[in-house]
């Protein structure tokens, strides 16, 4: 896990980073970190953002509990605006909307799909009320994660 790991030492070799997002807006903060870590290599950019499945454990299906059109939309618009930023920037840069129950999981298992060397995610302190109910995604992909997951604390 990388998250306290200065930016000066960041690997000689990225070929692809992937910036994440559980489903919120992407924080300028989090925009900056990437193009921080990437510095003058110019890897490959991948924006990734999880629409969120409502379900249970019991594995019912009701198509109630799926993203609607909309809710895909508004992270496709997200994601839009993070690679036009980062393109403007001068970066490669790709997006991708993904659904999931799981959205720590998803992540992890897309930045090994995607074959990225880095994760940059942004983390929001979460009461522990709501880490009880929801759980927290920045730390599930900390902790799920394989490939090093640089967190951008978040006000």
């Amino acid at each position: 896990m990388e998250t306290d790991r200065p930016l000066e030492i960041a690997p000689s070799s990225l070929r692809a980073i992937l910036l994440a997002s559980a489903g919120e807006a992407f924080d300028r903060a989090v925009v900056d970190r990437v193009v921080a870590l990437a510095g003058r290599q110019r890897p490959v950019i991948h924006v990734l953002s999880v629409a969120r499945i409502y379900g249970t454990a019991l594995g019912l299906q009701h198509p109630g509990l799926y993203p609607t059109r909309k809710e895909w939309k508004a992270q496709g618009d997200l994601v839009e605006d993070a690679v036009r930023t980062l393109k403007r920037r001068g970066f490669e840069a790709h997006g991708r909307v993904i659904g999931s129950r799981h959205a720590g999981r998803a992540i992890a298992r897309a930045a090994v799909e995607m074959g990225c060397d880095a994760i940059v995610i942004g983390a929001r302190p979460v009461p522990g009320w709501r880490r009880l109910l929801g759980g927290d995604d920045a730390q599930q992909v900390v902790r799920r994660s394989t490939v090093p997951v640089h967190l951008v604390p978040l006000a």
